[in-house]
C-alpha cells in the first residue's frame, strides 16, 4: 500500500510539472520540430551518456578500491542497474539495488558499498553545485529579474561547496559539529536529524578509508568532469531543435534538475525535467519558442531513459537476476 501511494503521488506530480511545461507550447510546433531535429547529434549524446555512465563506474571503483580492489569493467554492470532501477521504481530505490547487486556478485559488505554510494552524492553534490556556480558566472546578460535570484542561489551553492570542503578536510570534527548544532533545534524532526547524521557517518567511512588527498583530487576531477559532459549534453540536444545556447545554459540546467529530481515525482522525473529545461534557457537574452524547447527536452530525456534502462535491463539479464528481486531487495535496504 505504502509502495503504491508513493507511485500515485509521483505520477500526480509528474502530471502536474508536464501539464506546466507544456501551458505556453503548441503540439504541432512539437512535432514539426521533430521531424526537422538534427538527429546527427544522437550518436554523440549516446556516446556522452556512455563516457558519463563509464566515469561514474571509474569513480565506484575509486572509493572501494581501499576496501574491494574491483575494476571500472567489473562495477559498469552494476552501476547501469542501479540507474536503471531508478528509472522503473520510485523513491530512487536504484541506490539501494546496486548495493544489493554489488554485494551479490562480488561479496563486498552491504555496508561499505553504502558508504561508497554516499560518498559519490556528496562529491555530486559538490561538483553540480560548483558548476552551477559557473554557469551563473558565464550567462551572458541575464534579464534583471533572474539575475538577482540566481546570484543569490550561486553564493548560497557556493556556500554549500565550501561546507563540502570541510566536511571532506576536517571530517570527523564536522559530523561531531553537525550533531552538536542539531541538539540546538529540537523542533525538527528527530528521524531528519538521523537521517542526515548517518548519511555524513556513512560518508566519513568511505572519506577516512581513502586516505589519500591524490585519490580525493581524483575523484573530484572525476565528478566534475562527469556534470560538465552532462551540461554539454543538455545544450547538444537543445541544440539540435534549434535553440542556440551556450555552455553556460547547461551548466545552469544540471543545477536545477539536480534540484528538481528531490521532487517525489513518478520514476523517470518526465514532468520535472521539462519544467527544469524551461526555466534554464530563460536565462538567456534569447525567447526561444516553448515549443522546440519542450520537444528538446523530450528527446534528451527520453534518449537517456532508453539508453540506461535498456543497459540496465541488459546486465540485469547478465547477472540473473529479475526485477522482483530488485524490489525486494530495495525494500529490505531502504
Amino acid at each position: 500500500m505504502k509502495r503504491l501511494l508513493l507511485l500515485l503521488i509521483g505520477v500526480a506530480v509528474s502530471v502536474g510539472f508536464l501539464w506546466y511545461a507544456m501551458r505556453d507550447t503548441d503540439l504541432g510546433t512539437v512535432s514539426s520540430a521533430f521531424q526537422t531535429a538534427n538527429y546527427l547529434t544522437l550518436p554523440v549524446l549516446l556516446l556522452l551518456l556512455l563516457a558519463f555512465y563509464w566515469l561514474k563506474s571509474v569513480r565506484f571503483a575509486q572509493l572501494l578500491e581501499p576496501a574491494a580492489p574491483l575494476t571500472a569493467r567489473q562495477l559498469f554492470g552494476p552501476v547501469m542497474i542501479g540507474f536503471a532501477a531508478n528509472n522503473i521504481l520510485p523513491a530512487h530505490l536504484g541506490e539501494f539495488v546496486r548495493v544489493f547487486v554489488v554485494n551479490r556478485q562480488h561479496r563486498v559488505p552491504a555496508g561499505t558499498v553504502l558508504s561508497s554510494v554516499v560518498l559519490e552524492r556528496i562529491f555530486d553534490i559538490f561538483a553540480i553545485l560548483a558548476l552551477f556556480g559557473v554557469g551563473i558566472l558565464m550567462a551572458p546578460d541575464m534579464p534583471d529579474n533572474y539575475q538577482r535570484g540566481a546570484l543569490t542561489f550561486a553564493a548560497f551553492a557556493a556556500g554549500i561547496v565550501l561546507i563540502m570542503g570541510v566536511y571532506m578536510v576536517w571530517t570527523d570534527w564536522f559530523v561531531t559539529t553537525t550533531a552538536r548544532i542539531a541538539g540546538l533545534f529540537p523542533f525538527v524532526p528527530k528521524w531528519l536529524t538521523e537521517k542526515l547524521l548517518d548519511l555524513l557517518r556513512q560518508g566519513a567511512i568511505g572519506l577516512h578509508s581513502l586516505k589519500s588527498a591524490r585519490a580525493i583530487l581524483l575523484i573530484t576531477l572525476n565528478s566534475l568532469l562527469q556534470w560538465l559532459i552532462n551540461g554539454y549534453s543538455a545544450c547538444l540536444a537543445l541544440q539540435a531543435f534549434g535553440v542556440e545556447v551556450t555552455l553556460s545554459t547547461g551548466l545552469i540546467l544540471t543545477g536545477i534538475t539536480a534540484l528538481g529530481v528531490m521532487i517525489p515525482a513518478a520514476p523517470g522525473y518526465f514532468g520535472v525535467v521539462q519544467v527544469c529545461f524551461q526555466i534554464a534557457v530563460q536565462v538567456q537574452q534569447i525567447k526561444p519558442d516553448p515549443s522546440l524547447v519542450l520537444a528538446a527536452s523530450l528527446y534528451s530525456q527520453i534518449v537517456a531513459y532508453i539508453a540506461v534502462t535498456g543497459m540496465g535491463v541488459f546486465f540485469l539479464n547478465r547477472a540473473q537476476l529479475s526485477l522482483q528481486d530488485l524490489q525486494r531487495a530495495a525494500d529490505q535496504q531502504s
